[in-house]
């Protein structure tokens, strides 16, 4: 059960927190000391899509506002209150507010456990609530050249083959994107464009803002600009995150190598941060210095270490480059430049580079995917001629 602590109380937080740890099937996905403001909250279900809230009680006019709002935008996850003692007043309190638990000091095994029980049974009710879980993947390069929008591009590739994955791949990269390149696809309209209309975006719009390559949708970050009256901003690009969210299950999001207003805003919405780094050196300490930014935005709990052009005589292990860094390791590509350059040349996915997109997307959605095999007969099929006689 992936759960949010809302609670300012550090003595309460603590206390919940150390039961929570001993209990397996509670995972504290985020711990906040404060009550979020509205957009915040909304960005927080979002991006942990957690299964229950816990909501402190010590502050009951935020606790009403909070609570409201949850009932009123995520009906489908459960509201817990928890308290120092269960004092009439708070229970009261509880019940008005249609929170589904009441939980005071000791946090035992037995009632944690019943609990998520509690709210396994309200989720088979509610089926609908699946709805919001979806991922929103950041592909972060350490620097320009390691290959971090072939990785986004490959994997995305991988998650569009799937029947019941909505993808997008979204190039934020303004000044260098490549996606464009790497599909073989050119389009008249590009981010800057989604951001001049981000506030009246409406589905017909977004599909003449996107172009297609099979099941994958793909936004484009359109051709540089030395125009700075149009120089888009987080403003402009919330809107767009926001309509992504809603209406994809998988949002790829390839990022430029630098931390500006925008990236930011990317990684701030995105529920996994992948820092995309190749073997040598210069590009590991770059990783580096990134992985320490990032800790210092307090984003390390979503970030992982995604490492390019992997060979058989590299100078670290993979074991050594994770130590480097200081980032867990998600996964690895091995190095295939060759069929990458011919890849891009038609416009497809690199085909040695699809058994790691596939480990890669099995992992992120925690499923196997379903091979589709021929049948006996079909295998002495005839090939098709590709002659033509006259």
């Amino acid at each position: 059960m992936r759960t949010i602590l809302i609670c300012p109380d550090p003595a309460l937080r603590e206390q919940f927190e150390k039961a929570a740890a001993e209990q397996p099937t509670i995972e504290i996905s985020k711990a906040l000391n404060y009550f979020p403001p509205v957009d915040e909250l909304r960005r927080l279900m979002r991006v942990w899509s957690p299964d229950a809230v816990l909501l402190s009680m010590e502050d009951m006019t935020a606790v009403e506002a909070l609570g409201r709002q949850l009932e009123a935008e995520f009906p489908f996850i459960q509201r817990i209150a928890i308290t120092k003692d269960e004092q009439p007043a708070t229970l009261r309190a509880a019940l008005r507010l249609r929170m589904a638990e009441l939980l005071a000091p000791p946090f035992d095994a037995t009632v944690l456990e019943s609990l998520t029980e509690e709210v396994k049974r309200q989720q088979a009710l509610r089926p609908e609530g699946e709805s919001i879980r979806h991922h929103f993947c950041a592909f972060l390069p350490a620097k320009g050249g390691v290959g971090a929008s072939t990785v986004a591009s490959t994997v995305a590739s991988s998650l569009g083959t799937l029947p019941d994955a909505s993808v997008l791949l979204a190039d934020f990269d303004f000044f260098s994107g490549v996606t464009g390149f790497l599909f073989n696809i050119q389009h008249e309209f590009g981010m800057c464009d989604a951001a001049n209309v981000s506030k009246s975006l409406d589905d017909e719009t977004w599909q003449r803002l996107i172009r297609k390559s099979g099941n994958l949708d793909l936004l484009l970050s359109g051709a540089p600009s030395t125009s700075f009256d149009n120089k888009v901003k987080e403003v402009h690009l919330t809107p767009i995150l926001e309509f992504a969210h809603r209406n994809y299950s998988v949002v790829c999001a390839d990022l430029p190598d630098a931390f500006d207003e925008l990236s930011l805003a990317v990684m701030r919405e995105a529920s996994r941060l992948f820092v995309v780094t190749t073997p040598d050196l210069a590009s590991l300490r770059m990783a580096r210095l990134k992985a320490n930014l990032l800790q210092r935005l307090d984003w390390t709990d979503k970030a992982c270490l995604v490492v390019n052009r992997v060979t058989k005589s590299m100078e670290l292990s993979v074991a050594e480059m994770e130590k480097t860094v200081g980032l867990p390791l998600y996964a690895t590509f091995p190095n295939e430049y060759v069929d990458v350059t011919r890849a891009a040349r038609e416009g497809n996915p690199s085909p040695k580079l699809a058994g790691a997109a596939r480990e890669f997307a099995e992992k992120l959605l925690k499923k196997k995917f379903e091979e589709k095999r021929a049948r006996f007969i079909e295998r002495f099929a005839v090939v098709p001629a590709r002659y033509s006689f006259k």
